[in-house]
């Protein structure tokens, strides 16, 4: 009985799901706009010599928490009501990260509406397209987008 034991304890710890960024980083997001989005970062990225993004469905999941909690409290902030910012939700949630920055977007009812209000945004811009950031998550929740850029 005790070798089952040992067993059962051993099996559940080799075969749950921990999170490494290898491992988050070949999950694809599965909403069309979020896949457009990401098509059309990644595509600037290139075009300037960029290494692309790769998604990350960990930081995805901030994403999309941080846009639906916008939604559901009525604000428009990096930082929520209880005074969390980005990288408090990122902290919370035990990702590892040296560095992260958070776009967010309001009205922007397709993807290119979204990436292109950032493109016109200097600091947003320089997120989206900054050669330190290597994994990234989008979160769409009606016309609220967060995009989470990490790096590891």
């Amino acid at each position: 009985m005790k070798w089952l034991l040992v067993f059962v304890l051993l099996f559940c710890a080799l075969s749950s799901p921990s999170y490494s960024a290898e491992n988050q980083a070949t999950f694809t997001p599965t909403d069309p706009a979020i896949q457009e989005f990401v098509s059309l970062v990644n595509a600037k990225r290139r075009s300037i010599g960029c290494a692309e993004l790769k998604w990350d469905s960990r930081v995805a999941e901030i994403a999309f928490d941080h846009s639906a909690d916008m939604v559901s409290r009525h604000f428009f902030s990096h930082t929520n009501p209880d005074q969390k910012g980005p990288s408090e939700r990122l902290q919370e949630s035990k990702l590892g990260f040296s560095s992260a920055a958070e776009n967010l977007a309001r009205y922007a009812k397709t993807a290119r509406e979204a990436y292109e209000a950032w493109l016109r945004s200097p600091g947003h811009r320089r997120n989206m397209l900054d050669n330190r950031f290597t994994r990234h998550g989008v979160g769409r929740v009606g016309d609220r987008w967060t995009h989470v850029l990490i790096r590891p």
